[in-house]
């Protein structure tokens, strides 16, 4: 970050500080010495600003200019200025401060949690203190943001991050109390943690070894065992622990204050898990936990219980009431939880329940909520249908728990499950919350009128309902008058009919007056909607967002006023309603989708759409064009993206010269099996960038002017009746032509240039790629290379040594293809992969030398001779053979000289597998992943594998006679074994019945015949 000048570090700090120098010139004089200290790091100032915020006088400001910690040496650079404001933090604070060096560094936290954690820590312990710890803790949290120790993450009310800086502060004053596994290291690499250590952390990797914990044992004074999710990541695989660190290690932590498992793929608790007596936080979240072992209500200490997306736990233990000091019992996301016990009640300190499922007589019923008087946040009474006694419902007195922000009450989606003698309109009646209510749910309620308390205005902070499935109402209550009313979502109302004033209200200004996004959903029998009340027209100032979907019988409407609309969704509509929108200036997205006997979108409202950006029209199956003749596109300058799908009368965009608006850069055609070309001003869109025409199959032709001089992106798949390609592609940046079979010519002009994609897939006319086409210095920048199923390819593979970027080349049944060029394939290609080229005789006699290929994959290629002939490329470091029958023999391959070989993928053929002696040494040391299928002989793998110590993924497929592993010093360092098809291996390797079981058991993921073990019993 750029650095400050004095100035704007002195105003920053004053921002901070809260203070104004304009009559406090004593103060700004210190303030000027004070940020000299600075020395221009935003950071620096906003602490020290933070650090002078409860300081009001000359002589306090003068007593942090003249610490004498400014002359202290930068100690683990360790900046003067931070460590000032850490030796001025109250000492409560400094401990909770201390405690953040568990987290790595920007890792984004919930300030929430971390109140968790600190209170499973026991740090928000105060005798003479009457508030609730929770509170306490977000007070602490919030000095702390004052002193800019945390950074809050923009857009988040919740979510804050660490600098830099102030993590290394906080590794800093924690002394080694907390010890944080660093994240370069090797996930199999054993740990060495000092015994003074209190709280451990680690980045989660997706497979843990028993062995990189097994230093834990030695820290007799544990507190912490908290994995940390790799955070930024693209991809978010299932993570997997070895199930001997639950059941060897864990339970032996008997200091253990806070245990989180959070995200790996375990389906249960050992119920040894009573040892640790004095656990206050356990976190299961997102684990595949089935159900919980009875032994976990002996945690009497025990705070918080995270079960949030565990989405195949189905119940929990019986006697739950036990556990008398917890207060956070997060179930929310579990689909499956259908049992709660009745002890629930029991549980007075409980303040976070998202969930209750109630069950029939004798089960937990409404009447466990009475006591629960501490609830905040979400609640979601669910399987109201059981309820049979108004009293239970009456004594749940939901309107006493004024902290509570969100309630969904749900009954039963199958109508004939009703336990009710009593009805849901007055159980919904007596079920009404406090006012302080942010957030309503009804969900298959089938009482025939809302209660009087839904609508009701003295609701001042509701500001999202959602109403799904109340079968047997046929009006809506006074919504319009909510004041903070901004979503609101309406669905599977098959009774209503109409919507008038009584949706409205009485008495009120401007009704929906917030209102911002709404959406109708299935409600078949609407057929009339008022927009007056009071005689004066309806006018929504702030929606934004309107859908509606399957409102089939919707036709009589009043004039609709949304003057600021962004986003309009209109899906199996009647056409009638689109006349009924107008003046829709602002509208940005408009979609239509199902709209029966729409042959164009209507004049006057296409008209008005002056902002509109993105347009999509699908499965409109009367649509013959997207808009009316005598419309001028100039009103639609806007629109940057056209999305046309499954209408199957479509013929054109439109009629008349212009038929597209002039500035579009995305044109998307799929599914409309009638439409024939596309218009003749396609050329003249100066922005288009990317064209997609997908499953047309009357699409004969492109525009004799061609395409757009800046399109860079052409794909056309499944289009039979084209027969040749748009001329001027030689600016395309990206062209996919598959699934095209009368497609025979190429377009006149030069290939394209700047191509850095390609891809022709079962084009099997298409004629081969002039040689007129192709520049005279080669100079193509082409990158990815896939052909498939494309007879005429020999001109493209003889130019391909000369695409001196070409990183990657596919080629799919190719049958003629028998020799490579002469040439051989350009040095830069980095993956090669050959797939059923049944006439290739060899590869590349120059292979051998191209050191930029790390990949190399051949299946179904039944004449390749003699491979690996011309040698193999030094640096692989994938290499899969699949049914390939006239190869040398491995031992002749030079495998094990392949250093930088990571995987080895083989399937069939190579008998010598079956025969190698105590001597041989097939592959390299280097690999981490191998794949073996198809060898119905092999009864051992000992051999074969023998000395792969490096190896960590063993796949083993289709081996019938194989029932021998490798040693048990290689499985125990394997992260993952798969065996599939292999019957005499799956009875060795049963659960806990096999003999390889010992021996396989900590391996953190087994998959045999495609189930997770530990998850076997939810199939």
């Amino acid at each position: 970050m750029k650095l400050l000048t004095d100035d704007d570090c002195l105003s920053l700090l004053a921002q901070h500080a809260r203070t104004s120098f304009d009559d406090k010139s004593e103060l700004k004089e210190v303030g000027l010495l004070l940020v000299k200290k600075c020395k221009g790091l935003p950071l620096a100032a906003k602490t020290l600003g933070g650090l002078l915020r409860c300081k009001e006088t000359k002589q306090e400001w003068q007593d942090v200019l003249n610490s004498k910690i400014w002359d202290l040496p930068e100690e683990n650079n360790i900046l003067p200025v931070l460590r000032l404001s850490y030796h001025h933090l109250p000492s409560h604070l400094k401990h909770l401060f201390a405690y953040c060096s568990i987290f790595p560094k920007d890792y984004e936290f919930d300030k929430n949690e971390l109140v968790f954690l600190w209170m499973g820590e026991g740090f928000l312990e105060q005798p003479n203190v009457r508030k609730r710890k929770e509170d306490l803790g977000l007070e602490y949290f919030n000095e702390l943001l004052s002193r800019s120790f945390f950074q809050r993450l923009s857009g988040s009310d919740s979510n804050f991050v660490m600098h830099d800086l102030i993590n290394d502060l906080a590794q800093f004053v924690a002394g080694g109390t907390c010890y944080r596994l660093d994240e370069k290291m090797d996930t199999n690499q054993e740990y060495r943690v000092p015994e003074k250590t209190r709280h451990g952390s680690f980045l989660r990797h997706e497979y843990e070894l028993f062995r990189k914990f097994r230093a834990f044992y030695q820290v007799q004074g544990l507190r912490t065992f908290l994995p940390m999710p790799v955070q930024n990541s693209l991809v978010w695989p299932p993570f997997y622990l070895s199930n001997r660190i639950l059941v060897e290690l864990v339970p032996k932590l008997h200091s253990l204050r806070v245990l989180s498992l959070s995200g790996y793929s375990i389906t249960e608790l050992p119920s040894s898990i009573c040892n640790l007596i004095h656990l206050r936080y356990l976190n299961l979240s997102g684990t595949s936990i089935i159900t919980l072992p009875d032994s976990l209500s002996d945690l009497f200490h025990l705070q918080t219980l995270s079960l949030r997306n565990c989405r195949f736990i189905s119940k929990l233990p019986p006697t739950l009431g036990n556990l008398s000091n917890l207060r956070h019992l997060d179930n929310s996301n579990t689909d499956q939880l259908k049992d709660m016990p009745i002890e629930i009640g029991k549980l007075r300190c409980l303040q976070t329940l998202p969930k209750i499922v109630l069950g029939k007589v004798g089960d937990l019923g409404l009447r466990e909520l009475r006591n629960l008087t501490q609830l905040r946040g979400t609640l979601a009474i669910v399987e109201l249908q059981n309820v049979t006694d108004i009293e239970d419902v009456k004594e749940a007195s939901l309107i006493n728990k004024n902290e509570l922000d969100e309630l969904q009450l749900t009954w039963g989606s199958d109508i004939n499950t009703s336990q009710n003698r009593i009805s849901e309109d007055e159980v919904i009646d007596l079920l009404q919350p406090h006012d302080n209510l942010k957030n309503l749910k009804l969900e298959f309620y089938r009482g025939s009128k809302f209660p009087s308390w839904i609508g009701d205005p003295a609701f001042r902070k509701l500001s999202s309902i959602s109403f799904s499935n109340c079968l047997e109402c046929t009006s809506l209550p006074p919504l319009g008058q909510l004041p903070e009313l901004k979503h609101l979502r309406i669905g599977g109302m098959p009774k209503v009919k109409c919507i008038g004033t009584e949706f409205y209200g009485s008495g009120v200004l401007v009704p929906f007056a917030k209102l911002e996004t709404l959406r109708f959903d299935n409600m078949p029998k609407w057929e009339k909607w008022t927009a007056f009340a009071d005689g004066v027209q309806i006018n929504l100032p702030h929606l934004h967002q309107l859908a509606m979907f399957r409102c089939g019988k919707l036709t009589n409407i009043s004039p609709l006023s949304f003057p600021v609309l962004r986003e309009l969704d209109l899906e199996k509509c009647n056409k009638v309603l689109l006349e009924h929108f107008s003046s829709l200036d602002s509208l940005n997205y408009f979609k239509v989708e199902g709209i029966a006997g729409l042959s164009h979108l209507p004049t006057e409202l296409m008209q008005s759409l002056s902002a509109l950006e993105v347009l999509e029209c699908c499965n409109c199956n009367e649509l013959l064009s997207v808009w009316p003749n005598e419309i001028s596109l100039e009103h639609l300058a806007h629109l940057r993206r056209l999305v046309v799908a499954d209408c199957s009368q479509l013929v054109s965009m439109g009629q008349g010269e212009q038929q597209l608006p002039c500035n579009l850069e995305v044109l998307e055609l799929f599914s409309c099996p009638n439409f024939v070309s596309l218009p003749n001003d396609l050329s003249n869109l100066r922005l288009l960038r990317e064209l997609i025409v997908k499953n047309c199959i009357k699409f004969i032709s492109f525009p004799e002017n061609g395409i757009p001089p800046m399109l860079k992106r052409l794909e056309i798949l499944s289009c039979n009746a084209l027969e040749s390609l748009p001329s001027n592609i030689s600016d395309l940046e990206r062209l996919e032509i598959k699934d095209c079979s009368s497609l025979k010519s190429w377009s006149t002009g030069n290939f394209p240039i700047a191509l850095k994609k390609f891809a022709i897939k079962n084009c099997t006319q298409l004629d081969p790629v002039s040689e007129t086409m192709f520049p005279h210095n080669n100079s193509i920048l082409l990158e990815d290379l896939c052909l498939c199923n494309w007879t005429n390819f020999s001109n493209l593979l003889q130019r391909l040594h000369g695409f001196s970027l070409l990183v990657e080349l596919y080629l799919s049944s190719c049958y003629g293809l028998k020799h490579f060029p002469e040439q051989g394939l350009p040095p830069s290609l980095r993956a090669l992969s050959i797939e059923d080229c049944a006439s290739l005789k060899s590869l590349p006699k120059k292979i051998r030398s191209m050191k930029s290929l790390v990949s190399l994959e051949i299946r179904s290629c039944p004449r390749l001779d003699n491979f690996p002939k011309y040698g193999l490329p030094p640096n692989l470091s994938s290499l899969r053979i699949w049914d390939s029958k006239k190869f040398r023999p491995l031992t002749e391959w030079g495998l094990h000289r392949l250093t930088s070989l990571r995987e080895f993928s083989i399937c069939g053929g190579f008998k010598e597998l079956e025969l190698l002696g105590d001597d041989d040494c097939l592959f390299p040391h280097s690999l981490i992943k191998f794949s073996i299928a198809r060898f119905p002989s092999l009864t051992s793998l000992c051999k074969v594998l023998e000395n792969l110590t490096s190896l960590r993924h063993l796949s083993i497929m289709n081996c019938a006679n194989l029932n021998v592993l490798p040693s048990e010093g290689l499985l125990e360092k394997l992260w993952h074994l798969e065996i599939s098809d292999c019957p005499l291996l799956r009875q060795r390797c049963l659960r806990d019945r096999g003999d390889y079981w010992p021996k396989i058991a900590g391996i953190p993921c087994v998959e045999i015949d495609g189930t997770y073990v530990y998850r076997q019993s939810l199939v």
